[in-house]
């Protein structure tokens, strides 16, 4: 029957393909693929190969389009969410294209591909997705429940966000438009999981059991809302320690998956199996645990008899969940190595993720989850270690704290690096990337200046474009940052110290790697604690200014003392060694050079045994990205950008002024101020210098803490920075919190330091708080007299500081560390060839001297031959 009837069918197609009839073609391949749901994707697939020229018709139009959200609609049955949101994407290309208003892009595209966003956690492109269906609704078809629908949907990307507030009022107004009954069930729904990600699990109980009654499956679409009902039902009951009822609901909610959509919705079934595992771990029944986990993992398609089919793994919270449930079991019945390779696993998963995401900042919230996920693997592999002892455990506790170490970072500088080498003008998918980019940048800053939130919805346009060409830019140069390398060859790493932070939720891990060889790993119990500790100590000394340190000196000196026994004296570091330091989380706020080391506290603030004093100190954001090649550099020289003035005023900022002096009368270069200052000499500069020096003033603008460069008529933003054929190999930002910024856990401190190093320059020095004028003037003229002697840059920063301790002329609280400690090195140390000035002071005098003893000479000469004369 199915032979007679695929002929029948191919007849009909080759009939209609005789005729050139492309829309009738089409809708019997849709009709095929409604009438064999478990077939459909192949069928439409193979559709799409074999169509034999483009769509010309607005009926034709509507046909294809047609076509691609079926297509991606049986993707999503099928649980291949990837699949699903590229026909999607194509599918609102093929609509903007071509303008189809005839079609429903609501119901057919919008919604469901920013649903497929929210299940990816791509939770900015859905939500401009459905801020944009509710304006195509009101346009259109102002249907209160479709209407509200979409609201709902709203509310669920918010959660997702964590935005609970404004997930509650989406619901509400979703409610306001009096939608039908099965909309105000689907809003019930999501208002049970804000209540339960509120920890109101009562309440969230009460409207799941109301949502319950009101509830009875009779088709697909009521099924799939009282399997969600039942899900969410579950997911309280777990949270309440009711494990038995929680089981009772989710084998309900499979239930109605295993009579409504035998060969579909297989992301949803998975998912009740996977909350059927966390039900049995709860109860301390691993292996019931282990079997429910096999199953969500057979259902996905990625296990096979049993095993692991590695190549089957695709991108999706699912399949993440499902291995760190089957690692959680394994542990449990003492399998440490299973368990690790299954960790392993599911950040391959994740990594898989994050490869389809759209804008950094969802890459630094996945970065977030990819961190908990790091911390079980370290957990295991330093028990596995405190056994063994073997160094091979040591090494992956390594490779786990950089997995979950500034990655988004690591890839915009290898995107940047990328970027520069490439023609942009022959690819016109770059002239529109670059085009986007601008427009992006155009805006935002006009939406800081003008201090306006009009702007938002034409900013989340722009950027939801710019993923769609960066998608196509990643296939076109096959781009892949799913397969993070797990190899850090620690024999290109300098012959110095290396200590590397790992700051997880219940322990913090300290890396010790010296002269190319991981030394030791110390673990730090209550990390939660040590967090708090130390957010104390910065926030209390450093981040509102220096009153603090300077009126209880003796507190400072206790607190610096235990932040150094928190965090340093574990490691039994030797004097006078060199030291690069791997912050992470809140450690990124703090500068090692001031921390005292000694706990006797003497009054003689010159006296205090500052870290400074034994080390050389410098910073990296993470291993990879201090061992990625840069770009070749062919700059030269130095350039010092310089606001001297405040406009409006004649008054000079005496301490930058006298800051460009001195640093002139040490180094040859060019030196730019005031007016001359601007974005346009700001590129430039940077194109052609090798040290960039910037004194002006530096600040976080706007609701979103944007680090920002003041050049007095113009500002610099961190967004603004891209990435240039040539990069400074220093940039030193002489500016207040140039190194602060808001913190991404699992990515670092956004800041204008990291800025700089993602489009390619090697190192930075900045500062982590407000610096103070006169102290940064002369730490940095030291810094280039270090620099010129031949010292590394971090030597020359460590002498600079020194020699301001160590000044007769410095007293009193100016020798506490808040006025001297605040510049960092961040990034590769290196030397630099520099010129001194032709005509330098040194010259000027030693020019004047003899011109003064030649003058005295002559003088002499004349009075004695005068003399003899008269004789």
């Amino acid at each position: 029957m199915l032979f007679a009837q695929s002929d029948d069918l191919n007849t009909k197609l080759n009939g209609f393909k005789s005729q050139n009839d492309l829309s009738n073609w089409i809708y019997e391949q849709l009709d095929e693929a409604n009438a064999n749901p478990s077939k459909a994707v192949a069928n439409l697939q193979k559709a799409q190969k074999e169509r034999w020229r483009n769509t010309k018709t607005p009926d034709e139009h509507f046909a294809w389009l047609n076509l691609l959200s079926t297509l991606g609609y049986y993707e999503l049955l099928d649980g291949n969410i990837l699949g699903s949101i590229s026909m999607y994407e194509n599918a609102l290309g093929f609509f903007q294209q071509h303008q189809i208003l005839s079609y429903d892009i609501v119901e057919y595209v919008l919604k469901p591909l920013s649903n497929n966003y929210t299940r990816l956690g791509d939770y900015e492109r859905a939500l401009y997705l459905q801020k944009q269906s509710i304006n195509f609704q009101r346009a259109y078809s102002e249907d209160p429940s479709k209407m509200a629908n979409i609201y709902g949907n709203m509310a669920i990307s918010y959660r997702s966000m964590s935005r609970l507030a404004d997930a509650h009022r989406s619901i509400e107004s979703g409610f306001d438009l009096k939608p039908d009954a099965k909309t105000r069930i689907m809003l019930n729904n999501v208002l049970a999981d804000v209540l339960y990600d509120e920890g109101n699990y009562t309440k969230a109980a009460l409207v799941i059991q109301q949502n319950i009654k009101a509830q009875t499956a009779t088709d697909h679409e009521s099924a799939y809302w009282l399997m969600g009902t039942y899900t969410t039902a579950g997911n309280v009951q777990l949270e309440l320690k009711q494990y038995a009822k929680g089981r009772e609901f989710y084998q309900k909610a499979l239930t109605l998956v295993n009579k409504y959509y035998p060969y579909g919705r297989l992301r949803e079934k998975a998912n009740l199996f996977t909350q059927l595992a966390k039900t049995f771990l709860a109860s301390k029944q691993p292996k019931e645990a282990i079997a429910y986990s096999h199953q969500s993992l057979s259902t996905l398609g990625i296990m096979q008899n049993k095993a692991i089919i590695n190549q089957k793994i695709f991108g999706d919270y699912k399949v993440v969940d499902a291995f760190m449930q089957l690692a959680k079991a394994q542990l449990m019945l003492g399998q440490p190595e299973q368990a690790l390779s299954n960790i392993h696993l599911s950040l391959l998963a994740a990594d898989k993720i994050r490869n389809e995401f759209g804008a950094d900042i969802t890459k630094e919230r996945l970065q977030k989850n990819l961190k908990q996920i790091a911390e079980q693997g370290i957990a295991i592999n330093y028990l596995l270690f405190e056994k063994s002892k073997n160094q091979k455990y040591l090494h992956q506790v390594l490779l786990l704290a950089e997995q979950s170490k500034s990655r988004t970072l690591l890839e915009q500088m290898e995107r940047n690096r990328n970027a520069v080498t490439k023609n942009v003008k022959a690819d016109p998918l770059l002239v529109k990337k670059q085009t986007l980019e601008r427009a992006i940048i155009y805006h935002e800053k006009q939406e800081i200046e003008q201090k306006t939130t009009k702007l938002q919805e034409t900013i989340a346009g722009l950027k939801f474009q710019l993923a769609l060409i960066n998608k196509q830019i990643a296939k076109k140069y096959k781009q892949d940052h799913s397969n993070f390398t797990n190899e850090i060859n620690l024999a290109n790493l300098p012959k110095h110290r290396f200590i590397e932070y790992f700051f997880g939720d219940e322990n913090i891990y300290v890396i010790n790697i010296n002269r190319q060889k991981i030394e030791s790993v110390v673990k730090l119990e209550n990390a939660p604690l040590i967090k708090e500790q130390i957010k104390s100590f910065v926030t209390t000394y450093f981040q509102h200014g220096p009153a603090k340190m300077a009126n209880a000196p003796q507190s400072f000196y206790e607190a610096s003392h235990l932040v150094y026994q928190l965090i340093l004296a574990p490691l039994s570091i030797k004097p006078q060694e060199n030291i690069t330091i791997i912050p992470d989380g809140i450690l990124g706020y703090v500068s090692f050079d001031g921390l005292i080391t000694r706990e006797k506290y003497v009054e003689n603030l010159s006296a205090w045994p500052f870290f400074i004093k034994e080390h050389v100190t410098s910073y990296a954001f993470s291993l990879k990205t201090l061992q990625l090649e840069k770009q070749k550099n062919n700059n030269q020289g130095f350039a010092g950008l310089f606001i001297t003035h405040t406009i409006g005023k004649n008054a000079p900022l005496l301490a930058v002024e006298k800051e460009a002096n001195e640093i002139k009368n040490k180094v040859s270069g060019v030196f730019l101020y005031n007016e001359d200052v601007n974005a346009k000499s700001f590129e430039q500069q940077f194109e052609q210098r090798n040290i960039l020096h910037i004194g002006t003033h530096a600040y976080l603008s706007g609701p979103n803490q944007e680090p920002t460069l003041d050049f007095g008529r113009e500002k610099i933003y961190l967004f603004e920075l891209s990435a240039k054929q040539d990069a400074p190999s220093l940039v030193v930002l002489s500016a207040c919190r140039t190194a602060d910024g808001i913190l991404a856990d699992g990515e670092g401190i956004i800041s204008l330091s990291r800025g700089f190093n993602a489009i390619g320059t090697s190192a930075t020095i900045a500062g982590l708080w407000n610096v103070n004028d006169h102290t940064v003037a002369y730490i940095t003229q030291h810094f280039y007299q270090s620099l010129l002697k031949g010292n590394t840059s971090a030597e020359a920063l460590r002498d600079a500081k020194l020699a301001w301790i160590k000044d007769p002329q410095t007293s009193g609280a100016l020798l506490l560390p808040y006025y001297w400690d605040s510049l960092v090195y961040m990034g590769k140390n290196q030397t630099f060839d520099l010129e001194k000035p032709f005509f330098s002071p040194w010259m000027l005098w030693s020019i004047g001297g003899l011109v003064v003893i030649l003058l005295l000479v002559l003088t002499f000469r004349f009075l004695v031959r005068k003399t003899k004369s008269s004789t």
